[in-house]
């Protein structure tokens, strides 16, 4: 069975993003999402732990580019709009939520209100949908 390397990226890939950068690598034993800030969040990371049959454990990186004009947005582990997401700069102090996961509870949400509060001042959109109120619905345009 072949392995599917990091960064095995398909075809075109560096028309979005460039020239990739490929120095990240999953921490030893870490399980979750990582955005890749090298490459401006177009590139985000699964990490998954393994336990080999001799004993051993084996952390496995499987390589993921976002869609055309997205980013991945490390507070709720999706490609997102840019301005709908957590600036790529702030993804590394949203790892912590890969922890959440990993708590294998389906009781235990990943995010709790502390993590939006602490992401909400960063998010674009966020800030911009508070101050213009909810969207009111919009009465049907009526021909007659």
């Amino acid at each position: 069975m072949s392995r599917r390397a990091a960064f095995d990226l398909p075809d075109g890939a560096d028309l979005l993003v460039g020239s990739v950068r490929t120095s990240f690598a999953c921490p030893q034993g870490a399980e979750g999402y990582y955005a890749d800030t090298e490459n401006n969040c177009l590139i985000f990371h699964v990490c998954h732990t393994v336990e080999e049959a001799d004993g051993n454990t084996d952390t496995q990186q499987f390589s993921f580019l976002c869609g055309n004009q997205t980013v991945f947005n490390q507070l709720s582990f999706t490609c997102s709009m840019p301005e709908d997401a957590v600036p790529c700069s702030e993804a590394p102090n949203f790892f912590y939520l890969n922890d959440n996961l990993r708590q294998g509870d389906p009781k235990v949400a990943f995010l709790d209100e502390q993590d939006i509060a602490r992401a909400a001042p960063l998010i674009q959109s966020y800030g911009a949908r508070v101050s213009a109120g909810a969207p009111q619905p919009q009465q049907p345009n009526r021909r007659g």
